[in-house]
């Protein structure tokens, strides 16, 4: 049999398997589900009010279509540059709690951009994230809601912004690990630190490399929250 003749049957069997598995998944994977999607499972479900015929098939189509998704690796540069920048947004969160978690928002952004998820503004966005990293893209919907909610001129409190900026570092660091081309993954990001009213303001230079990082139109914020909340009609970022 010739190279391209194997090439061939190899990408059949790939095709079959795909759509086997699929229709497994919408007809009667209610268990294999909710074992993938965890707690995406439970939001999916909750909006569609309970149905778990409509949310097998939303699922199912988000397999479907993303599970052979191509990824790329970072370069050990890359992920080294990424890493600097969330541990400039955690020191940020001391002195601009808000400001900070828009950072992270914008940098979880361009780093799943940058392994090759759709472009942050697309409907695919979070969908795709889905079905590789199901327990915590709500925490980067956390973390995307605030970030709205402070370019509208909304106060959120401290506390909650510091949820929100932990629960979005655990998709952060699921990225980085899965961008790790080689047998290491970069050392964690120090925790976030507990924000101090009397703390003496960063030394010079520092805040505005983190202002760089976290600076975020009203407008794109706008147009990615679209995007987030599209598919379902409802703010799911909330959910």
């Amino acid at each position: 049999m010739s190279t391209g003749a194997i090439i061939a049957v190899a990408a059949a069997v790939v095709i079959v398997a795909a759509i086997a598995a699929a229709v497994m998944l919408q007809r009667g994977g209610g268990p294999l589900l909710k074992r993938r999607f965890g707690p995406e499972y439970e939001r999916v479900l909750a909006r569609h009010d309970g149905s778990t015929r409509a949310t097998r098939r939303e699922l199912a189509e988000r397999v479907k279509r993303y599970r052979g998704i191509e990824l790329r690796p970072m370069s050990a540069q890359t992920r080294e540059r990424y890493a600097a920048r969330w541990s400039a947004v955690q020191a940020r969160f001391v002195d601009d709690p808000a400001d900070a978690v828009g950072a992270a928002d914008t940098l979880i952004a361009e780093a799943a951009v940058e392994c090759g998820y759709p472009a942050a503004d697309s409907p695919e966005h979070v969908d795709a994230l889905s079905v590789h990293h199901p327990h915590h893209v709500q925490g980067y919907r956390e973390a995307h809601a605030a970030a709205l909610a402070h370019g509208k001129g909304r106060r959120l409190d401290t506390e909650a912004q510091r949820k929100a900026l932990v629960a979005a570092r655990g998709l952060f660091d699921e990225l980085m690990a899965r961008a790790d081309a080689g047998p290491s993954v970069p050392p964690a990001p120090a925790a976030v630190p507990e924000p101090e009213p009397a703390e003496p303001p960063a030394a010079a230079g520092e805040p505005k490399a983190a202002a760089a990082d976290g600076t975020t139109s009203r407008s794109a914020l706008g147009k990615r929250f679209a995007a987030l909340t599209a598919r379902g009609g409802k703010t799911e970022a909330h959910q």
